[in-house]
């Protein structure tokens, strides 16, 4: 039985697939829900969860729309995926491009950069900026690694207490 309509494709399209993560993205750093941005476009939210899912393609003139919608340059949808495309059909994707990939999929990492966004003095964004290097360079170096950790983290962890002899 010959079925009606367009024919589907094995698998999905990369690049769909792409642009749907940033549009999902771009979505949740908005803080945004389906419905809000679906109903702001004249969408129903089932179609804007299949752009994202990279099941429907998302036209020139809607990418154009949502651009305006999240005030980015059309481009902000298309960014890094040069990094993620193989070349060549068949060849391996470029290094790196997972991990990252990952981190931004993350629904915590989102919610953080929005946060962060969200705070306008500039000090205690350096000190939270600080404080992320901090434990990222912890997880990367664990401190039984480094000798030269124990004396900084004497200095540092134990402060004024364990110098005026109080408990920890």
């Amino acid at each position: 039985m010959k079925r009606r309509g367009r024919e589907k494709k094995e698998g999905l399209n990369e690049v769909d697939v792409f642009v749907g993560q940033r549009l999902r993205e771009l979505r949740m750093l908005a803080g945004l829900s389906q419905s809000d941005v679906a109903s702001a476009l004249g969408l129903t939210f089932q179609q804007l969860q299949k752009y994202e899912r990279g099941f429907n393609r998302v036209s020139s003139s809607r990418l154009f729309k949502l651009g305006q919608f999240f005030r980015v340059p059309v481009s902000v949808f298309f960014e890094g995926l040069e990094n993620r495309q193989p070349a060549i059909e068949g060849e391996a994707p470029a290094a790196g491009g997972d991990e990252q990939d990952n981190t931004l999929q993350s629904r915590e990492a989102l919610m953080l950069a929005r946060y962060f966004q969200s705070i306008r003095d500039p000090q205690v964004r350096a000190a939270i900026r600080e404080l992320a290097e901090r434990c990222a360079d912890q997880i990367a170096e664990p401190a039984a690694d480094k000798p030269e950790a124990a004396p900084v983290a004497a200095k540092r962890g134990r402060g004024r207490r364990a110098e005026q002899g109080g408990h920890a």
